[in-house]
């Protein structure tokens, strides 16, 4: 089988030749690059190209957010509205004096309205760039205040979104047999979701959602259009599987928050897209323990950079168990095993070839290190991974 083939015969339930393994290398690959310190025999080489000479399936799940079209991709990132190259659509704001300042790696971005005026700010600073962090933090968010909702959802009222099919398709062209190319539409599940996540801090937002609902359900009720407009997109597609919303933990989007906002938009959404033949993945990097259920019924086919034990209370059979061969688990590794400072050799070969062993053979899991592979994690690791996957039990 190809990488490919391997992938999407685990995500429709099919038993692959071998384990497929889909690492995230793009941080380690940014970090190292920054610091001068990629091994040797990987000096000159491109991101798809490490993956290549690894012997991994390349990850095109997530798309890189260092590649952009135009600034018009990074510029409203405070609106939750930050894209890469391959996102299958782009966004342009109509009615709105939008004036933006660099100093730096800090943007402010000014939004004047006929409802008012609002101020953003994002900076990249040296220790995120160190890291191979790509997306800035947001130092003034576009809600400050309960008058600012009227002017956000003006601007959601009046975002244009513009279909870009051609740049996903170019991706999955790029990538070919060498992984499975995921359409990816927006790292919230919801309107909701995107609230909490990009437009405000989230102790404020659960603040806003008891003193002022109705002002918090409005603005959501403005953003609909924009997540039917994307999702419809992502669905005209020719991708196998698409990806929608992540970010989710027990402790914030605690299961009667999940249960009430986030799980009727992903069994939507899959119905949608179970309906042409596609399956639906979302990004479940937190702690899942008492969202496990809930993501069964949501209906979701992949669990995208599933976190185990020991980073999370989960361990890795438990949430196999929980899911009944009903959703197949992209990730499975935690990141701290590949890190020397974090684990010895023999205990992450002892995890490493325990997985192996348990798990070959087996369907519905497609190995790959959790949230990502990170700065400080050794090649050495990353090579016997490969090896050992490849060679199976």
């Amino acid at each position: 089988m190809t990488h490919r083939e391997r992938m999407l015969a685990a995500v429709e339930g099919r038993v692959p030749d071998r384990l497929p393994f889909a690492p995230r290398l793009e941080f380690w690959h940014r970090a190292r690059l920054r610091g001068n310190t990629l091994p040797e025999e990987l000096r000159g080489l491109t991101l798809d190209e490490i993956s290549d000479y690894l012997g991994a399936a390349r990850y095109a799940v997530v798309p890189d957010m260092t590649q952009h079209r135009s600034e018009h991709d990074t510029v409203d990132t405070a609106l939750g509205l930050h894209f890469g190259a391959s996102h299958p659509f782009e966004t342009r704001l109509d009615g709105t004096d939008r004036r933006v300042t660099r100093r730096g790696t800090e943007v402010v971005v000014e939004y004047h309205t006929p409802l008012g005026s609002i101020r953003t700010a994002t900076i990249l600073t040296e220790e995120m760039l160190d890291a191979g962090v790509s997306v800035p933090w947001v130092t003034r968010h576009a809600i400050e205040g309960p008058e600012d909702f009227e002017v956000v959802g003006y601007l959601f009222e009046h975002l244009r979104v513009i279909p870009r099919l051609d740049c996903y398709e170019a991706r999955k062209r790029e990538v070919g047999e060498k992984g499975l190319a995921v359409c990816s539409t927006s790292g919230s599940a919801c309107p909701i979701q995107h609230i909490m996540k990009a437009l405000m801090p989230v102790d404020r937002f659960f603040y806003a959602l008891h003193d002022y609902p109705e002002k918090v359900e409005k603005l959501a009720a403005q953003m609909e259009p924009f997540y039917s407009a994307i999702e419809s997109i992502a669905a005209d597609s020719s991708a196998e599987v698409v990806m929608l919303g992540g970010n989710y933990d027990d402790a914030i989007t605690y299961p009667p928050f999940f249960a009430k906002y986030i799980l009727p938009a992903l069994h939507s959404y899959a119905e949608r897209l179970h309906a042409r033949g596609k399956y639906l993945m979302t990004h479940t990097d937190g702690e899942n323990r008492k969202l496990l259920k809930l993501y069964r019924e949501a209906g979701f086919d992949v669990a995208d950079s599933v976190c185990p034990y020991p980073m999370t209370s989960c361990r890795l059979e438990e949430i196999r168990e929980a899911f009944a061969d009903r959703i197949t688990i992209l990730g499975g590794i935690p990141s701290v095993l590949l890190c020397r400072d974090s684990a010895t050799e023999d205990q992450f070969r002892r995890f490493i070839d325990d997985l192996i062993a348990r798990y070959s053979g087996q369907s519905r899991l497609i190995l790959g290190v959790s949230d990502m592979v990170t700065a400080d994690a050794e090649w050495s690791r990353l090579r016997y991974l490969s090896e050992r996957t490849a060679a199976g039990r």
